[in-house]
């Protein structure tokens, strides 16, 4: 692992005590952290690696949980969760939060039908060398005796007359 990507990740997990973690706040608190690897230079693979850690970092510590499960627990009447049903629910949602935000910064790689990265523009690697084989079956254009009959050839361009024929000025009038 490239030791910038680790820096960005520990200065944005560093940046979490400081940042709003509220619900509205999670994509937006992983688009910054996504933004920033992928200035740096992740990869796909790179930066996938640090997302369980980037999740992780972001989920509530159990005392913040407990503090907000029994707060909801005495305002809302039919509240009918266990505090661990509520405490996987809230730590699920910013996992769905984080991937979603991931895979917008780092989209899949397209594979095609066997499974292969197109690394040739739309062309997998098998594809390539498939088209590859294909084009070399055909002889080689040799285009030395063109290019020594044209330079054997004399041209006459005289301009005048040549602008005399576009322009329509014939020597008849």
């Amino acid at each position: 692992m490239n030791n910038v990507l680790e820096l960005v990740m520990q200065e944005w997990v560093a940046s979490l005590k400081t940042k709003d973690r509220s619900a509205a706040n999670v994509t937006p608190n992983f688009e910054e952290l996504f933004e920033k690897l992928k200035n740096s230079g992740a990869s796909f693979d790179e930066a996938h690696e640090l997302l369980p850690k980037a999740i992780k970092a972001h989920q509530p510590v159990a005392g913040l949980a407990r503090k907000q499960y029994k707060m909801l627990k005495q305002k809302v009447f039919d509240f009918d969760k266990t505090e661990k049903e509520f405490t996987d629910e809230w730590n699920k949602s910013i996992d769905d939060k984080g991937t979603a935000a991931f895979f917008e910064f780092f989209p899949l790689p397209k594979l095609d039908e066997d499974g292969e990265p197109k690394v040739y523009g739309n062309m997998s690697a098998k594809e390539y060398k498939a088209q590859r084989r294909y084009a070399e079956q055909f002889p080689i254009l040799d285009t030395t005796e063109l290019e020594k009959r044209m330079n054997e050839r004399e041209y006459n361009l005289d301009i005048e007359d040549m602008l005399k024929h576009v322009l329509g000025e014939d020597s008849n009038g």
